[in-house]
């Protein structure tokens, strides 16, 4: 694997600021690299995304 990270979709806590991405991983406050936008996206986030919205969920 590549040393560049994956773009993940989630959304972040407002209790704790910690991150859940929508294929299952949790960033702790603080941990998450900047910036996500240059890596190439994570292709479970966007498979999930993409049936959420068809309303496939």
């Amino acid at each position: 694997m590549g040393s560049k990270q994956l773009v993940h979709r989630g959304t972040k806590s407002w209790w704790n600021g910690d991150v859940k991405t929508l294929c299952g991983l949790t960033f702790k406050s603080g941990t998450a690299k900047e910036p996500w936008f240059t890596s190439p996206a994570c292709p479970a986030c966007e498979a999930i995304h993409k049936a959420n919205k068809s309303g496939k969920r």
